[in-house]
């Protein structure tokens, strides 16, 4: 068999992966909560973080004692430390260090981000925040301590010589800091699909272990010396940057590729890849689940495994018949062509990766990295040439060298931000998926599976069988085709868990997607963090209308985040009532729509909006119903599916509800009632509950909130009229399908 050690490591990942979906790991959460405590630790790690010295300590114990630094209690937690300090302790010391314990957060609707999970891999177990450092020790890693000055130092010198928004990106890309990324760009990256050029990987160390190993060669310095040095170096810098799973990856089949030359031996950069798998997730199997592991091993899958399986030839044979001018046009179209061909067999491993993480997959990406990938080492190498002008040479011929450099480098990081700002404004710039079922990507992986079986079968008959191009390419987007399909319920609800607000989604039967308000008071930037990522994650591209019941900041913020993005979610109109109130929040939200070109529709009761099986009526507020209250003039509506019942009520107050009740006399009831007004105490009047008589109750609100939602004497309520409540802070989004029968989760419980 060939590359028996190569599947022997596949065969070993696979099989912790699968223990990992059979069993997953949790973090425990600590016992002392909230509450301050003593620690004593090691420092095997800090950095800067908006503005705090962030320190990340191993082998934590609890103390009584600040005067002992030493724990006879070996442990293996490790803890981060949020700390405001102006002496840091060096790495490889020993603090003992006071500070409030918190955990991890864990993300309380689908889309956001999950901080456990995050900080899982990393193995860290709790943080400490408003930490202070009582003491530290003498001794300390000299060889950590003097890579870590090195990188401020080096940092310092793209301080020095660019405005902060250059230095931050360079920054990124050669020292692996993306503490201090400007948030504009990281973001442009991220949405134009080339982030992946600020990981440190195989680049840098072509350019540097590569660099040095040649330039050995040339001194004629002898084969294991040479080696020695060049992996030594990479070891090295690796630690200066971190040691990230990509930066190891590469790092690591850079040392195999040497050894295999000292030792005469074939490299195989298959089985090389396999065997820094295992490595890696012997250590910490967490890392089949981390989007960074997943995304470097897989592009190297795809180069290695895939490309040969896809791509035709395009060999060049220089022909005497020929012009060179014809000739260096065929190698010049033969190298772009085996660029897409790298491309697309690294979209095959990582598309339904990205799908997974990201829920989107940016479409003008291949052409980006088909123009920005090779001019990476132009980039790389001016920023060595800077920070070695900058920080080591003297003179006039050091600034002068270490400034040239500095302007090329803005130059060309102004150039890749204009491409990626064209192509972000391009149609279809990014194409919106959601996240696909576990089916779907073993159907996908099934199909680049069968390619490869095709190939190699081919390949076995020497010719005699072709697999043609345009079969490969009709089963690539067959798989692509399938994979981004997402097959509607009959009806979906999910009420977001928006912290004090209010917003809930909903999908029909048509495939259609609506929006229910989407605001907070109590989170920041809810459009950014919450609302996006979750519209993402539910493959929703276009929202047919997004109903506002009323215009307070609880019910808005979120969606005026979203129709100021930019971002690939088109919106067919707003709809708000017929009696809302034209004050400063009005006349916003006209001029807001106008500039973005979005329909503003008004609608009072009696109104019905129909789409598919659903039927959505508007019974609260007429159109001449006059308030000096917002809330007052909240939207109520009643969505029916089938036999299914739905009541909306926004912030409605005593008013609307008595005329609700009117409206509502001999009611047959409710399935699902959105609890007024997040379970004040001055709306969920007692006739209005007897009236609709809901089955199930849910109640959006903070956990501790200032307000005290939901009051007793709602829940009381509620209670007495014999209805299940669920609030989302307790249960993260909660979420309601109704096919042949109803099902509600609680995003909590799920993951």
């Amino acid at each position: 068999m060939r590359r028996p050690l190569c599947f022997i490591c596949i065969a070993f990942v696979a099989a912790v992966f699968i223990a990992l979906q059979l069993f997953p790991l949790s973090l425990e959460a600590p016992a002392n909560e909230d509450s301050w405590v003593t620690y004593v630790g090691r420092v095997y790690q800090k950095e800067y973080k908006n503005g705090q010295l962030v320190l990340y300590l191993e082998q934590v114990n609890q103390v009584e004692d600040i005067s002992k630094l030493i724990s006879n209690e070996k442990s293996k937690i490790k803890i981060l430390c949020y700390t405001q300090v102006d002496n840091e302790p060096r790495i490889g010391s020993t603090v003992c260090i006071e500070g409030k314990v918190q955990s991890f957060s864990h993300a309380t609707n689908p889309g956001g981000f999950d901080a456990e999970s995050y900080y899982q891999v990393l193995g860290l177990s709790y943080r400490l925040v408003n930490a202070s450092v009582l003491k530290e020790s003498e001794d300390y890693s000299f060889y950590h301590e003097f890579l870590y000055q090195l990188r401020r130092r080096l940092e310092a010198v793209y301080d020095r010589l660019m405005p902060e928004k250059y230095a931050s990106i360079m920054k990124a890309i050669v020292l692996g800091n993306k503490t201090q990324l400007d948030a504009e760009s990281k973001q442009l990256y991220q949405r134009s699909g080339i982030s992946h050029i600020l990981a440190i990987s195989g680049l840098h160390i072509s350019l540097i272990g590569m660099g040095l190993y040649k330039l050995l060669r040339r001194l004629n310095v002898p084969l294991v010396l040479r080696v020695l040095a060049a992996i030594g170096l990479m070891l090295a810098y690796g630690d200066m940057v971190g040691m990230s799973s990509s930066a190891y990856r590469a790092i690591f089949m850079f040392a195999m590729r040497l050894i295999a030359e000292v030792l005469r031996r074939t490299y195989d950069m298959l089985t090389a890849l396999a065997v820094a798998a295992v490595t890696l997730v012997v250590e910490q199997p967490l890392y089949l689940e981390n989007a960074g592991f997943l995304l470097s091993f897989g592009a190297i899958l795809g180069l290695g495994c895939v490309l040969e399986a896809i791509k035709i030839t395009t060999n060049v044979k220089r022909d005497k018949t020929k012009s060179k001018y014809v000739y260096y046009m065929q190698r010049v179209w033969c190298g772009i062509c085996n660029s897409m061909f790298g491309s697309i067999s690294i979209f095959l491993i990582q598309f339904p990766m990205m799908l997974c993480f990201f829920y989107e997959f940016p479409i003008y990406s291949f052409l980006l990295n088909l123009i920005i990938i090779p001019l990476m080492g132009v980039l790389m190498g001016m920023g060595l040439l800077c920070l070695f002008a900058g920080g080591v040479m003297n003179g006039v011929g050091g600034v002068l060298l270490s400034k040239l450099m500095a302007v090329g480098c803005q130059i060309f990081l102004d150039g890749m931000e204009g491409l990626c700002g064209i192509a972000a404004h391009l149609p279809l710039a990014s194409w919106i998926v959601g996240k696909p079922s576990v089916w779907q990507i073993l159907v996908f992986y099934g199909v680049v599976l069968l390619l490869l079986i095709v190939y190699q079968c081919c390949k076995r008959s020497e010719g005699r069988v072709r697999f043609a191009g345009f079969t490969k390419l009709l089963w690539i987007i067959a798989a692509v085709f399938f994979i981004s399909q997402n097959p509607p319920f009959e009806l979906q609800i999910v009420m977001l868990d928006v912290g004090q607000g209010d917003g809930i989604w909903l999908e029909t039967d048509t495939g259609h997607h609506y929006l229910i308000d989407g605001g907070s008071t109590s989170e920041s930037e809810l459009g950014k963090y919450t609302l996006i990522p979750f519209l993402k994650y539910m493959g929703t591209d276009r929202l047919e209308a997004v109903f506002l019941t009323h215009l307070d900041e609880d019910h808005t913020s979120g969606v005026y985040e979203l129709i100021e993005s930019g971002e690939a979610i088109e919106i067919g109109c707003i709809v708000i009532a017929k009696a809302a109130i034209h004050d400063e929040a009005y006349e916003e939200l006209v001029e807001l729509c106008d500039t973005h070109g979005i329909e503003l529709v008004h609608m009072a009761a009696g109104d019905v909006l129909m789409d598919g099986a659903m039927r959505l009526e508007v019974l609260h507020p007429t159109e001449d119903y006059v308030t000096a209250s917002r809330n007052a003039y909240s939207l109520v509506m009643s969505l029916e599916y089938g036999e299914f019942r739905a009541l909306f009520t926004g912030d409605v107050e005593a008013d609307g509800e008595e005329l609700l009740v009117q409206a509502l006399v001999d009611d047959k009831g409710y399935d699902l009632y959105k609890v007024a007004h997040h379970g004040s105490r001055n709306s969920n009047s007692m006739k209005l509950l007897e009236c609709i008589r809901p089955r199930l109750s849910v109640i959006s609100c903070a956990e501790d909130n200032s307000y005290g939602h939901p009051h007793a004497e709602t829940l009381e309520r509620l209670e007495a009229v014999g209805s299940e409540v669920m609030a989302t802070k307790d249960y993260g989004a909660i979420m309601i399908s109704v096919d042949e029968e109803v099902s509600v989760r609680g995003w909590r419980t799920m993951e």
